[in-house]
């Protein structure tokens, strides 16, 4: 993807996921969300983001995410995120506000649940 972050896209059931490894800063937001938004197909049930290999983000890769969020739940599509406890993406992510922290899951599992549920 760039040299910064690598994304990783598979689907279960219905859902697309995309792991992200690496970091997401302002360098490199804009496409990163051209890239994940790219994977959202007609079949698609909603999006989750795992960010277990998420190093470092920034405040552009919340404004993405809140990008992201808003343009699904417009096509009436799930979002959810999974960070690791203790991470640094997830305590920025908490630290957002109540949205962020709400999209925030342990496990893939919770969150294809959580966007199974809003789909």
């Amino acid at each position: 993807m760039t040299e910064l972050a690598n994304l990783f896209v598979w689907r279960r059931e219905n859902v697309v996921v995309v792991g992200v490894t690496g970091e997401i800063d302002v360098s490199n937001a804009k496409e990163v969300e051209r890239a994940v938004s790219a994977e959202i197909d007609r079949d698609s049930d909603g999006l989750v983001m795992d960010f277990g290999g998420l190093e470092f983000m920034d405040s552009s890769a919340v404004h993405m995410l809140f990008a992201l969020s808003g343009r699904l739940r417009h096509r009436g599509l799930g979002f959810a995120l999974v960070a690791l406890a203790d991470s640094a993406p997830r305590r920025v992510l908490e630290l957002s506000g109540p949205q962020p922290a709400a999209w925030i899951h342990d496990t893939e599992e919770e969150a294809i649940a959580a966007v199974l549920a809003t789909a």
